[in-house]
């Protein structure tokens, strides 16, 4: 990739703030740290005097600057400061706020609340170090101008911070209105100018391009749990939630996003977000087996923009259309805590029950600068790196972590990525009613987001509809995550491996509450932990207050957790080693206090009974109260069956892996299945007690009274409820198509005393007729109306149903009916010819009534493959087919009013 070098940039201080550059931490306490760079911060209060602070420090009727207090002020200092209008911006570590103040604001004041230093900003702080490092990419240039994003601060307006720029001959490239920020074309020699107007927040290099993270999983995730598809079970598919597909452009058209799908961009022939939407939110219309996760959402797709700034998806979040979304892709590599990682973590301050979900990346391997190797430290980009978001790793179905994965820490030692779920050979939807082998964690996000969109259900449902805040919704995921890795958090795996049934019991039971604390304050909430129960995990979790970019650590508001036992003995959170050493990082977590995530877990195994109390100390809240979710997790099952759990469609000799949950057991798991609802036992095999799944060639005995047992010793587990084997037809055609009604025929299968017919809905494929026989006659509509029809077998006698099978396409129009007699003549008047056909198709109308008429092939699948329109009816239409696969097509003629589609073989 192309570099442009600078030398770097040289900006001196034009006041007695002294800028001491150094690789380790200050000497003195009270300095601040900030992107690798030290700066004094002198005790001055007792002489300091407004007119002391620069010109370059004066905006509006006021001042910007630091402010840093002897220790973190107490909630009511932070509310007199307010009423006030003593504005604390942003909290920067060591007691330090950037602030605006007015001009008349009382020194006595400020001193009797305990300010100790106020200085100006140094130019230099408000520089990324991408900028004065001097070395840009191609992708920041714009000849020989730097391309920059300037945030300015909100006490003026767009027109005073263009105007103003404007007086500089720096050009605005681009205004995100409301937003305060602006991208820029600056020439190399302006940076110190730039860094020391007044109203300037914060000057960055422009994000870099977007690129996609790329290279099936709902029973590793446990979704199947939570849409069976069956009357008993439940049934979560993310209606009434929106969720985001920010991709590549355009998805579909296919018909596993039927009645449900919105795009709003006008990109087209990209496959990524087809992969990507298929994955959150495909309904498996087409084939069964390839439904997502939240197949009943509202899905809106928008252009990938990677300051979240755009239009549409500043307006859907805005409007209440989304509530998730999704944003498979890279820009750059352990970025840090950017612009970008604000905005994000902003904006779900601003709507508490949004939710964005990233990929974690595929940057593995890469050094991205954290100090500890090619293998840690690489999330990609700085929106990942948000507090308030969740970054996703990858594995493969049976949980092992994909190399590629992208590993923490993040820039500051917090826990990236968050969670893990299955995104590697993933099958998703693809253009024209097709699928592809989709993977990466590209592929692993949009498994979070769309669990999440069944989780939001869950909750709406038992809240009156009300969308639930997303830290909730965060917070129960990682609680309930199955462990994978080292014990506890790890920066491979995050917290663990989605586990969506455990996460929507959790919001079924309500064991989660929520409170706020104050700096210096510790509530204390008691929990009962009942019999039986083999683990318990306390979590605390909280939306922090975004912290200032180039901010390291970036956690503002500090909780602590303590959970003390009915015995009085006290419990840590569990903690990482950020240290950049590949052993240490590596290293399992150990318990202590922890000052750097905004979140917080003790786990118990064999709890005793009794009350627990769980101690939330405000340690350092400089900007309350802080508001916090405490979610805990009650396991009094050692072994837990998870797939197939009840419902499930399985088809003979077909490979289907069993997955079941464990905690705290020793002995290697012994598989069974039962074929007559538990009245017998029959042998799978036995794997070692580190495994959790298995997968197994489904056995030639078509019931529907099959379950799976699975022991671990003293241990054991049933499948919840039967599933079936049973084969389903494999050919499927439209044999007549009337005015007023269809006519399909099928394979047959043996033991089936009835099938179903499946069309398609408004969203869904829905049963429209059963037949004994292995044909049908259902009513239509409009015979030129396309139809998707698919069909399942069954016997109600013997109580198993077969997955329908692979949904077919028919485009439309009379076939093989005996119709009126204009029809009729128009069908006679039609010829095509050969048929069947090698390499060209002869097709005309002898009714010369007709001056022209239109042609279109389509195959069995929908798509078209030709299309021409206008043909002169005094001529023969030549149709050349020779690149067709061997098959069956449908040809269908329109002239006028009339319409007739044909049925043609290709040898």
């Amino acid at each position: 990739m192309a570099k442009i070098t600078f030398s770097k940039i040289k900006i001196f201080s034009f006041l007695t703030l002294m800028l001491v550059f150094s690789l380790t931490f200050a000497q003195n306490s009270n300095d601040i740290r900030f992107q690798g760079e030290t700066y004094e911060m002198p005790e001055n209060i007792a002489t300091f005097q407004w007119n002391q602070m620069p010109e370059s420090a004066r905006l509006n009727n006021g001042y910007v600057g630091w402010i840093q207090f002897y220790e973190t002020p107490t909630q009511q200092v932070q509310d007199l400061f307010k009423q006030n209008n003593l504005q604390l911006l942003e909290y920067i570590p060591h007691q330090t706020y950037l602030f605006y103040f007015p001009e008349n604001t009382s020194i006595t004041l400020l001193k009797n609340n305990g300010v100790r230093t106020i200085v100006p900003v140094d130019g230099n702080a408000k520089l990324s170090a991408k900028l004065k490092s001097g070395d840009y990419d191609y992708w920041a240039m714009n000849g020989d101008n730097i391309l920059v994003t300037l945030q300015y601060h909100k006490n003026v307006t767009d027109t005073y911070a263009i105007n103003e720029l404007g007086r500089q001959q720096i050009i605005v490239k681009q205004n995100y209105k409301e937003q305060h920020i602006l991208d820029l074309s600056i020439p190399n020699n302006c940076l110190e100018t730039l860094s020391n107007l007044s109203f300037v927040k914060w000057v960055d290099l422009v994000v870099a391009p977007a690129v996609p993270d790329d290279t099936r999983g709902r029973s590793l995730h446990r979704a199947n749990s939570l849409d069976t598809q069956t009357g008993a079970g439940r049934n979560y598919t993310g209606e009434g939630i929106g969720v985001m597909v920010r991709d590549d452009g355009r998805v579909g058209p296919h018909i596993d996003f039927e009645g449900r799908l919105t795009n709003l961009t006008n990109v087209a022939n990209q496959s990524h977000g087809d992969g990507v939407a298929g994955i959150m939110a495909g309904a498996g219309n087409l084939i069964p087996s390839n439904r997502g996760m939240a197949a009943g959402s509202d899905v809106y797709v928008v252009n990938y923009q990677s300051n979240f700034l755009d239009n549409p998806t500043l307006n859907l979040i805005n409007d209440g259309s989304v509530q998730i979304t999704n944003s498979s892709y890279s820009n750059g590599c352990n970025d840090g805590y950017t612009s970008i990682t604000r905005t994000v973590d902003q904006q779900t301050l601003d709507t508490p029950t949004l939710l964005h979900v990233f990929s974690a990346g595929n940057s593995n391997g890469s050094n991205c600068g954290y100090g500890a190797g090619t293998q840690w430290g690489n999330i990609t980009g700085g929106h990942k790196q948000g507090k308030n978001v969740i970054a996703t790793a990858n594995v493969f179905f049976d949980g092992s972590l994909v190399t590629s994965s992208s590993r923490g820490p993040a820039h500051d030692g917090r826990i990236k990525p968050d969670i893990a779920a299955n995104g590697q050979n993933q099958i998703s939807t693809n253009e024209n009613n097709t699928y592809q082998t989709f993977g990466g964690t590209s592929g692993a996000a949009p498994g979070i987001a769309g669990i999440s969109a069944q989780l939001y259900q869950a909750y709406g449902d038992l809240h009156g509809g009300d969308f639930p805040p997303s830290a909730l919704i965060k917070a129960t995921l990682l609680n309930t995550a199955n462990e994978a890795g080292n014990v506890g958090p790890d920066y491979k795996f995050g917290w663990g491996i989605v586990n969506a049934l455990q996460a929507v019991k959790l919001i079924e039971d309500g064991r989660y509450l929520s409170d706020e604390v104050s700096q210096g304050n510790t509530n204390t909430h008691t929990i009962n932990v009942p019999s039986g129960t083999t683990q318990v995990r306390f979590m605390v979790y909280w939306s922090d207050q975004a912290a200032s970019p180039g901010a390291d650590p970036a956690l503002v508001n500090d909780l602590d957790l303590v959970v003390t036992d009915p015995s009085s003995n006290t419990y840590e959170p569990w903690i990482l080693d950020p240290t950049p050493d590949p052993v240490t990082l590596n290293n399992p977590a150990t318990n202590g206090p922890d000052h750097l995530n905004n979140v917080e877990q003790v786990l118990i195994n064999d709890p005793a009974v009794g009350n627990y109390e769980l101690d939330i100390t405000g340690f350092n809240v400089p900007v309350g109260p802080q508001e916090y979710y405490i979610v805990y997790e009650l396991i009094s099952e050692h072994v837990v069956m998870t797939y197939p759990n009840g419902g499930e469609h399985f088809q003979p000799f077909i490979a289907e892996t069993i997955h079941w949950d464990e905690v705290n057991t020793t002995d290697d798991f012994v598989l069974e299945y039962s074929n007559n609802n538990g009245s017998s036992w029959n042998n799978i095999t036995t794997v070692p007690n580190d495994t959790h799944f298995y997968t197994w060639s489904v056995p030639d005995e078509v019931g529907g009274n099959l379950l799976i047992r699975v022991t671990s010793g003293s241990f054991q587990d049933v499948s919840d409820a039967t599933f079936n084997i049973a084969r389903s037809p494999l050919v499927i055609n439209v044999i007549q198509v009337c005015e007023d009604s269809a006519t399909f025929e099928w394979s047959d299968i043996d033991d089936a005393d009835s099938y179903d017919l499946y069309m398609l809905g408004e969203k869904y494929m829905e049963v429209v007729g059963t037949s004994s026989t292995n044909s049908i006659t259902v009513p239509i509509t409009n015979p030129d109306d396309p139809m998707w029809f698919a069909v399942s077998a069954k016997n109600d006698t013997e109580g198993w149903e077969g997955e329908r099978n692979r949904a077919k396409f028919y485009a439309g129009g009379i076939l093989d009916c005996l119709i009126g007699v204009s029809e009729n003549e128009f069908d006679n008047a039609l010829s095509l010819y050969p048929n069947p056909a090698t390499s060209e198709v002869y097709i005309s109308l002898s009714d010369k009534t007709y001056s022209n008429f239109d042609i279109t092939i389509a195959n069995s699948l929908g798509q078209v493959l030709q299309n021409k329109t206008n043909i002169d009816n005094t001529s023969i239409a030549t149709i050349n087919v020779s690149n067709y696969a061997s098959g069956i097509y449908f040809v269908t003629i329109k002239a006028g009013e009339s319409i007739a589609t044909k049925k043609l073989v290709i040898q």
